[in-house]
């Protein structure tokens, strides 16, 4: 973590485990989703991956558990913030974001290992 406030910086995401790498993918892209429309499309997108890595099995209801256990680390950790409903990535990584890439780009996917 960056020395700054213990923030973690974009480089702090390497160090993830499989599934909170994921989830932060999810929140670099979108940068912001509503919490139930986050959930649901990572269950879809870990449903289609069939990694056995990613969560210990392909029920709906263990994929939503390990999903928000992944959120709350991630939120406790300081990468991604929650305000009325919404998910957003922290606003220090969307500040770190905007300086390499001069905007946030939302929608597009973006490679962590060519941002750091």
């Amino acid at each position: 973590m960056s020395v700054e406030n213990n923030k973690p910086t974009l480089r702090d995401i390497l160090r993830l485990g499989k599934l909170e790498r994921l989830v932060m993918d999810y929140f670099l892209k979108h940068i912001s989703a509503g919490e139930i429309i986050a959930i649901i499309e990572l269950r879809e997108e870990i449903k289609r991956l069939r990694d056995p890595e990613l969560v210990p099995e392909f029920d709906d209801v263990i994929i939503e558990l390990e999903i928000g256990k992944a959120i709350n680390k991630l939120l406790r950790e300081g990468f991604i913030e929650y305000r009325s409903g919404c998910y957003n990535l922290a606003k220090h990584l969307r500040e770190e974001l905007k300086k390499k890439l001069g905007d946030l780009k939302p929608g597009f996917s973006k490679n962590i290992e060519k941002l750091v």
